[in-house]
């Protein structure tokens, strides 16, 4: 196939002997050499059923680069500044070559750094301050001084900060960062800068050479992606020592907090619990209550519980201490934390509380049988509680294991009877359940077909041939569709992006026995032969709803590059090569949790269903008027009741494009403000069906008028003149109260302008650069199409 060309890029000074055959789609940069015989081709054909199907990628190659004469370069392959590739290499599609590297062989791969040697004696030159450096950024966080602060002069003889926990905590930041295990005889021996040295040296393998420039070699950044997201797919060790040193500069204290409250010295499973969340943009920082004051932590009016308003509240317990000589079955204590936890509740919402996990202290001399009675009991009653969230601290040590979960030695000097491997682990599960609570949930999955939902290839295999049954290797694929399945019910959306013929595709669907997705299970799809970040864009638009809200899943290395490329904002899970891993692999994501699981969750892909369905209604009508007319629409607005309660705070966390203030709120703030403001809900129905709850309002009064703390509606149900008659409700909810202004502060976000433009088209002004007002009495008039049924708060 030959092709002319409008055009060509190639920079000053470049030496190109090879014409490449994309002139359009090639950009050559500045001093570049490209040798003899080279092939540049950023198109591809692929052919299915004797079809041909055209695609093709930019090839990019920087300043200064050299391609070796007899090599190949495919499409979407991009060449920094520097970088080398040598003679008769091929570089397969949608590779990128980092600035200064040097990659060769078939396929290429990367080789070396250029100047390799000089950088390596520079780094050897380094090792030491590099070394310094880091030693003194945990010190400083662990006794809140700044690292340039920290010399040999200061040790924990005339620095106050430098207690027991703080050198606690410069252990648990040796082990996060370097997998240095210093034992716990020798942890209240860290006191000062020298002496860390010198126990580094002491427990690092003395098969290499023993030194702090050492452990610091030994934990280079292994390849963890960059998105938080994938992290949970990765070995939690290599992950938080990455982080450690993506995160050597302590934070200043936030006015949010996670306090926790413990039985037992918890203290160190705070370094762990502070990089995850920071990993996950969470602005926490984090506290330890009195050693196993529970009880006064949770009834005690000038509490550090009482006083964390804005943050997270932990409570951490475990059988051991729970059983005494006076409470042999542990019901006594446990029965006393129970009603000081039911009274924290009834006052604060969202409160954190451990289940038991399994005993494990060589120091306990209790029986198993009464401490799995005590389990059990302890789990029923916290599930009888609302209000709460359960850590799950028993499936911690039961993965790790009894005897790799205790540390006799640190129990008898400190009372922290957990092993690292522990409150690593405990602190990561912590970060997980404060991401539910306080992240929204991923809203799509993004599903190829070929080698995810079967293996083989249907357009070649046909639908006898493709693999999927009751038996390995077929099961594998059975399973993870079930899974899919169940994640649906979350309220989950899935689509297709496959490239397949259409045909072929839902022929499976509809026609194979082992099949367990049913096409009413897909919510919209692109089957076809486009780059599949050219789909996911236009499945986007289609949903209306954010690429960041997408999961995409393949198993082609290929395909997730080139979605990682060209949309960065998709998280991209490629499938592990063993189909047996599958499920687990998957299973591991955090980004489908959610805390609350609500009535519009259950039946999302319905609800998409009924919008492609107006959408055909709206083609066969002329004009906007008319459709919205024959839509019959039918809006019920009024105050919020207690089951209404999780989707407000749904939709606080979901709603970005309508969303007047960006304050996120979990269930439990949102019950917190339950009696003190009125919340405003509007649900939504027309003729093909409900929409369900899709608005919310937060209103109250002030000294100056209606303040509306929350005004939001979500993005299906815009278009339609529902966010104006929703408008038009707070406004009779002022003049019902006698109330001459309503007003408004508007918070900025990436998506949202268009509520502010919505609010100055009402007669809102904006005095001030973040707060509209409008006059009672300069009301919206209500739209004629539209059928109101109005309940107002009676009082604000």
């Amino acid at each position: 196939m030959q092709a002319y060309s409008p055009k060509v890029h190639i920079g000053k000074n470049s030496v190109v002997v090879t014409w490449p055959q994309d002139p359009d789609l090639t950009y050559i940069g500045n001093n570049v050499v490209i040798g003899s015989e080279c092939h540049l081709v950023a198109h591809a054909l692929n052919t299915s059923d004797g079809k041909v199907k055209y695609i093709s990628e930019p090839i990019t190659i920087g300043d200064r680069a050299t391609i070796g004469g007899n090599s190949r370069i495919g499409m979407g392959v991009k060449i920094e500044e520097d970088a080398i590739v040598e003679v008769g290499s091929n570089v397969i599609p949608f590779t990128r070559i980092g600035r200064g590297e040097v990659w060769g062989g078939n396929p290429a791969v990367l080789l070396r750094k250029r100047n390799e040697l000089a950088d390596e004696s520079k780094a050897k030159s380094s090792l030491q301050p590099i070394a310094l450096l880091e030693l003194n950024e945990i010190i400083s966080n662990a006794i809140r001084l700044l690292p340039e602060e920290i010399s040999d002069d200061l040790n924990s003889e005339n620095c106050m900060a430098w207690d027991s926990l703080a050198k606690m905590s410069i252990a648990a930041s040796l082990y996060d960062r370097f997998s240095v295990r210093i034992p716990a005889q020798d942890i209240f021996n860290l006191n000062s800068r020298q002496s860390i040295k010198q126990l580094i040296n002491l427990h690092t393998d003395n098969k290499l050479p023993n030194s702090l420039e050492t452990a610091t070699a030994l934990s280079k950044d292994p390849e963890i992606p960059i998105n938080p997201e994938l992290f949970p797919l990765y070995d939690p060790d290599q992950v938080t020592q990455v982080l450690a040193r993506r995160f050597r500069e302590s934070i200043a204290e936030s006015d949010k907090k996670i306090i926790i409250a413990a039985s037992f010295t918890a203290q160190p499973l705070g370094s762990t619990l502070d990089l995850w969340c920071r990993a996950f943009g969470i602005p926490f920082s984090v506290e330890f209550g009195e050693f196993n004051q529970l009880e006064t932590t949770l009834l005690s009016p000038d509490s550090l519980f009482v006083n964390n308003i804005n943050g997270l509240n932990v409570v951490l317990t475990r059988p051991e201490d729970l059983i005494s000589d006076g409470d042999q079955d542990g019901f006594i204590r446990s029965s006393q934390l129970l009603d000081a936890i039911r009274s924290y509740v009834a006052k604060k919402k969202g409160l954190i509380v451990s289940n038991l996990p399994p005993a494990v202290s060589p120091f306990f001399y209790g029986k198993y049988q009464q401490v799995d009675k005590l389990r059990f009991w302890w789990q029923e009653k916290l599930e009888e509680i609302e209000g709460i969230h359960i850590l799950d601290f028993a499936q911690v040590v039961e993965e790790i294991g009894r005897q790799n979960s205790q540390d006799a030695s640190l129990e008898a000097i400190a009372r922290a009877p957990y092993s690292q491997a522990v409150y690593q682990q405990l602190g990561i599960t912590l970060t997980r359940l404060t991401h539910r609570i306080l992240l929204p949930a991923k809203k799509v999955i993004a599903l190829d077909c070929d080698g995810i939902l079967w293996g083989g290839i249907v357009g070649e295999d046909g639908i006898d041939g493709i693999i999927l049954s009751d038996d390995y290797p077929g099961r594998s694929f059975r399973l993870f569709q079930e899974m899919i399945l169940d994640i649906k019910k979350r309220g989950i959306l899935l689509v297709l992006v496959s490239k397949n013929e259409e045909a072929d595709v839902w022929n499976v669907f509809n026609n194979h026995p082992e099949m367990l997705l049913r096409r009413s299970d897909i919510a919209a799809y692109r089957i076809n032969w486009n780059a599949k970040s050219v789909n996911l864009r236009e499945l986007s638009k289609e949903l209306n709803v954010g690429l960041d809200s997408f999961v995409f899943v393949d198993d082609s290395p290929i395909e997730c590059l080139e979605v990682e490329v060209n949309v960065p904002e998709v998280t991209v899970v490629r499938m592990p090569k063993q189909l047996e891993n599958y499920v687990k692999h998957f299973s591991q994501l955090w980004c489908f949790d959610s805390c609350n699981i609500t009535i519009e969750d259950t039946i999302r892909t319905e609800l998409i269903t009924q919008e492609q369905e107006r959408r055909e209604l709206q083609k066969s009508i002329s004009n906007l008027e008319s459709y919205l007319e024959s839509l019959q629409l039918v809006v019920e607005i009024r105050t919020a009741q207690e089951r209404d309660l999780p989707r407000v705070a749904q939709l606080t966390q979901k709603t970005n494009q309508f969303n007047l203030s960006l304050i996120r709120r979990s269930l439990p703030e949102i019950q917190d403000i339950y009696t003190s403001c009125s919340i405003m809900v509007l649900n939504l129905k027309d003729r093909f069906g409900d929409y369900g709850l899709v608005g919310a309002a937060i209103v109250k009064k002030n000294d100056e008028g209606l303040f509306i703390d929350t005004f939001l509606i979500s993005c299906r149900a815009l278009g339609r003149g529902v966010e104006q008659s929703f408008l038009v409700s707070i406004f009779d909810l002022a003049e019902q109260q006698g109330l001459k202004t309503i007003i408004a502060p508007y918070c900025s976000g990436q998506r949202n302008e268009q509520v502010k433009t919505f609010l100055l088209k009402m007669g809102f002004s904006q005095n001030q650069s973040s707060v509209l007002k409008a006059q009672v009495a300069n009301a919206p008039e209500k739209l004629g199409y539209i059928k109101m049924q109005l309940r107002l708060p009676e009082f604000v």
